[in-house]
Parts: C-alpha cells; structure tokens; sequence
C-alpha cells in the first residue's frame, strides 16, 4: 500500500483530507480571481500534493465542480429553505435581503456569493463546473417562481410582473449586489439600493 504523499489526516492513509481541501479551495475561490489562481496554489495551501488532489477529484474542474456542490450545501440550500418557510412574502424577501448582503453565513465569510461570481467566470471554468452552475441557476430560479406563485395566490405578491419575469428580476437584483459586495461596496449601501430594488414586488 502506497503511503500519502502528504501529512496524513488523522492517521488514514491513501485518502487525502477532502473535507480540508474543499474548505481551502473554497475560500481561495471565493476571495481571489478564478482565472489567476493555479492548481499549484490550491496545493499548496491545502498542504497536498497535485497527484493526490487528481486521485480524489480527477483534474481543476472536477475540484471546482466539488467546490460549488459543498457552495450548494452550505449557502444556497438554507436559501431554498427560506423560500419555502411559511412566513410571509415580505417577511422572507427582507430575510434574503439581509441574506444577500450579510457576510455572517460563517466566519469571516468572503463578500459576495460565490455561485455568482463562477457564473459570471464561465470561460474559466470547466465542463462539468459550468454544467453545475447551469443546473443551480436553473434551480434558482425555479425556486423564485415558485415562492412568487405561492405568494400570489395568496394575495402577497402586488407587483405586475408574471412569476417568470419575477424570478429572473429577483435572481438579477441579487446578482447585482453580490458583484458590488465583492468589488469592495460598502454592505449597508448594497443592502439599501437591494432593497428599494425590491419595495415595487410588494
């Protein structure tokens, strides 16, 4: 049985620290450029060799497309949940507001969100990466129209807008903001233009 080929976690051998890996590319792509960060330096963060990372996750794009998955699970999907909770149209769009434009998710979260900013770095990315953002942007969305329709047929939703037109209008207000926050835009400016953005939905 071959050895790790880096400081083995928590005595296993052959299997690289995935869970450690993810959190540090993560973070890496979250704060910096997609497209000037190497493979080499995700390596060497994360304290692994390239041919182990390659073994665990075949090649940078499966990496990211791992990345954006455990994204999924951590940030988006409390999202989802949001949307679905019985509480009010106004009550859950100023929670996605606060949301949208809070840096609390964990700590010393990076600004911004990081689904969108692999969306909006499409030629850096790889097949299957681009594949899963399409999928969670489709997911996304149907989420909104959803959480519009529900909203509407109970009488919540006031705006003139068909729940289509409403869910793309929603995800691009957010998208917006998130760019700004990453950019550097001072959060409680981003959260006030978000808001106001949002007053006309109901």
């Amino acid at each position: 049985m071959s050895s790790n080929p880096t400081k083995p976690s928590r005595g296993r051998p052959k299997t690289l620290n995935r869970d450690r890996v993810l959190d540090v590319a993560m973070e890496a792509y979250w704060k910096e450029d997609i497209g000037n960060l190497s493979l080499n330096e995700i390596c060497r963060r994360s304290g692994v060799s390239k041919p182990g990372l390659y073994r665990e996750f075949s090649n940078e794009d499966g990496l990211m497309k791992a990345v954006l998955i455990r994204y999924q699970e951590q940030v988006l999907n409390p999202v989802q949940q949001m949307l679905n909770s019985k509480t009010s149209f106004r009550e859950t769009l100023d929670s996605l507001v606060s949301f949208a434009t809070s840096a609390s998710c964990h700590h010393e979260t990076p600004m911004g969100c990081l689904f969108i900013k692999m969306r909006e770095s499409r030629a850096h990315l790889g097949e299957a990466t681009r594949a899963q953002v399409d999928f969670l942007e489709e997911q996304g969305l149907a989420a909104f129209r959803k959480w519009v329709e529900r909203s509407k047929a109970k009488g919540e939703f006031s705006a003139d807008m068909s729940p289509e037109f409403a869910a793309t209008y929603i995800d691009a207000q957010i998208s917006y903001a998130s760019s700004q926050l990453t950019r550097g835009e001072d959060p409680e400016i981003v959260k006030k233009i978000l808001s106001v953005a949002f007053s006309m939905l109901g």
